[in-house]
């Protein structure tokens, strides 16, 4: 599979880049190895067997993070259960973005920031590590075309980060960081399918989807990949973690419970499952024991975040400096 409309990454010149070229195609191996093995075991159709491995090829030809952001979200967020203290020295080369995100009204202070020390202080550590991974996801998507069709489900991947980070915040353990980064998860991958063919298929599928079908559905039938399949490698080619893969692919399954193999994978999938019953209307019909999952057992901070989650798609993102390029 190639990105026949974009514009391609030339083959690694430096150390640097051939490190993250090697430990992209190491991660997508043990992921990818252990996701098809899983759908054997649960008896999973051929179809998602081979939309996991077209989406494999995809997420490798797309690179979606550089290597020093690989290595921050690695160590903030890559092991179960914790997010590690990021230092100083990790985020030197990011310091215009942590600014911005240290002085944003909903992640930071809401109010200028100008310094690393200060920024680490007001940023939990997997914030940090998020606004990282999405700002590389975006940078990469600039740099291919049929922008007219994936700018707009970029924005939406955006909008749900937005309210991954209210859904994630409550448990402590799992963080609103990586529920930012659950959020980008549903639209992400249907957005790097849309720049990565050519723009028939995207008018296409954006048909499909816009006359009621099924998103799934309609970009397995135009692209032959199920685009949480892209997403779910995304986020593991991005450093977080293994379970973050296994958690977004319950998500496209049918029987979401049985695929989530451990208390982890769980998390991701039900703070995935929240992002996508609030913003597409169905929070009603969406399994109450997810609720619970990420500490939202009382009614009463349930509708704190129903509250907060509407005034977020009433007034949109507000995120346009992760968007753009440095």
């Amino acid at each position: 599979m190639t990105l026949t409309e974009g514009k391609t990454s030339p083959a690694p010149q430096s150390a640097t880049e051939a490190i993250a070229a090697h430990e992209l195609i190491l991660t997508l191996d043990k992921v990818g190895q252990d996701v098809l093995q899983t759908f054997d075991e649960i008896g999973a159709s051929p179809h998602a067997s081979k939309s996991w491995q077209r989406a494999r090829e995809l997420v490798q030809e797309f690179q979606p993070v550089p290597w020093v952001i690989w290595k921050l979200s690695k160590y903030a967020i890559g092991t179960n259960e914790k997010i590690n203290k990021l230092v100083e020295p990790s985020v030197l080369g990011l310091r215009r973005l942590l600014f911005a995100a240290a002085s944003d009204r909903v992640l930071g202070a809401g109010e200028k920031i100008a310094d690393v020390r200060t920024a680490l202080q007001v940023l939990p550590s997997d914030v940090v590590a998020a606004v990282a991974v999405i700002h590389g996801i975006c940078r990469r998507l600039h740099s291919f075309e049929n922008e007219r069709f994936w700018r707009p489900v970029l924005e939406d991947a955006l909008l749900r980060a937005h309210l991954g980070f209210y859904v994630g915040q409550v448990k402590e353990d799992y963080g609103p960081g990586r529920g930012m980064l659950a959020g980008v998860a549903g639209r992400i991958g249907y957005a790097v399918l849309l720049a990565s063919g050519d723009s028939d298929k995207a008018a296409r599928a954006q048909e499909l989807v816009a006359s009621g079908h099924d998103l799934q559905q309609s970009t397995l039938e135009v692209y032959g990949i199920d685009h949480l399949h892209v997403g779910a490698l995304i986020m593991s080619a991005a450093g977080c973690g293994r379970d973050a893969a296994f958690g977004i692919v319950a998500f496209a399954s049918h029987d979401q419970r049985r695929n989530a193999l451990n208390s982890f994978q769980l998390r991701w999938l039900a703070c995935i499952a929240l992002i996508d019953g609030i913003r597409m209307g169905t929070i009603e019909g969406v399994d109450q024991g997810y609720w619970e999952e990420l500490c939202f057992s009382k009614e009463s901070d349930r509708n704190d975040l129903l509250d907060l989650a509407r005034m977020a798609i009433r007034r949109g993102h507000g995120w346009n400096w992760i968007v753009k390029s440095e």
